[in-house]
């Protein structure tokens, strides 16, 4: 892993953001000097679209959940983090918002869903160096992360890209005008699969 791969710093100025929430002041200081990144503790990221938060810090941060609250408590903490960071950046990208609201103007819930993960796959694609696509059964679509920031350098034995599940919960949220989906991260790098796989049940037509 020589290469350097880097989040927009608001989405993870984000993720510390969603966690003060969730965990309090004290809690998310504890997190950062857990994941061993105290250089955040009342210093987070700057509000900007700026690409240097590196995969490692997002990995470390997912990482110390899971050492402070086990396997059941970060996958609630990290999956509300997702849903509160989705939040928090789409108001910081305004044009972006505009434009997936577009995309997703006719149609079912079902044909704005489809328009509405495409369109944010480009836009993670865009402007981050994770690495999406979406692919589709009768069932399902599949939001397949083929560079994952939440995983990397980790290992495990069950999924553990629960703040993409999070964001995704949230972007569905949007596009659909509050209807809740099934979605659920079926597949993982961490657990040694080539690329990590979130499934989003499709509505009914």
């Amino acid at each position: 892993m020589s290469e350097a791969y880097f989040y927009p710093n608001i989405w993870g100025r984000g993720v510390l953001v969603a966690a003060e929430e969730i965990l309090g002041k004290n809690g998310v200081n504890a997190l950062l000097n857990l994941a061993g990144l105290p250089q955040y503790i009342d210093n987070y990221p700057p509000d900007n679209i700026k690409k240097d938060f590196p995969f490692e810090h997002v990995s470390a941060i997912q990482k110390a959940l899971w050492d402070m609250y086990g396997s059941k408590g970060a996958r609630v903490f990290a999956t509300r983090g997702g849903e509160e960071t989705f939040t928090y950046s789409l108001d910081k990208y305004e044009k972006v918002q505009k434009a997936a609201q577009a995309a997703m103007a006719l149609g079912s819930a079902r044909t704005r869903l489809k328009a509405g993960l495409l369109f944010f796959a480009k836009f993670f694609n865009t402007v981050s160096d994770q690495k999406v696509r979406v692919e589709e059964d009768e069932a399902a679509w599949k939001w397949i992360i083929e560079r994952c920031p939440m995983c990397w350098g980790r290992t495990a034995d069950e999924p553990v890209c629960h703040l993409a599940v999070g964001v995704l919960n949230s972007a569905s949220k949007w596009a659909t005008g509050g209807e809740i989906l099934r979605i659920k991260a079926v597949e993982c790098i961490a657990m040694g699969a080539k690329e990590g796989i979130i499934l989003l049940e499709k509505p009914a037509e």
